[in-house]
């Protein structure tokens, strides 16, 4: 088995819009705007959005390939380390989202986000990694 640097390696988000409280799901970031990306340490998920028109609910998934198809499980923890349905960040604030993806033999990490707002979508910008690197100051989403 070979070992892998950790993907730090930001990823841009560009207008995604994230369904409205209402609908009652979270809407997966698709592949094609890099919403699944491989996942090789046991790190915190790290989102920097640079604009969103509410703040977002957002989901971790854990996948066994780089594929929607391939979605194993909701892996969201909250700040303390708790597994969660969902964490919220806003625009202008740095994040890193604790989840349970390497721990638990998940290769990839997948984004889910859904508005905050009932009736309303939030559309988004901004970069993921899947990999935290630890040098940024940065909030424990919760």
């Amino acid at each position: 088995m070979s070992v892998h640097a950790a993907n730090t390696t930001n990823a841009n988000i560009t207008d995604f819009n994230a369904a409205p409280g209402i609908s009652g799901t979270y809407t997966e970031v698709p592949v094609t705007k890099n919403g699944i990306r491989v996942k090789t340490n046991n790190s915190s998920v790290y989102i920097y959005l640079t604009a969103a028109d509410y703040p977002v609910y957002v989901q971790t998934w854990g996948l066994s390939d780089t594929n929607w198809s391939a979605a194993v499980a909701n892996r969201t923890c909250n700040k303390n380390g708790r597994t969660a349905a969902r964490v919220t960040v806003w625009a202008g604030t740095r994040f890193v989202i604790k989840n349970l993806i390497h721990e638990r033999g998940d290769a990839c990490a997948g984004l889910k986000f859904g508005s905050t707002s009932y009736y309303n979508p939030s559309t988004i910008k901004g970069v993921w990694s899947p990999d935290y690197s630890g040098n940024l100051n940065v909030t424990v989403a919760n």
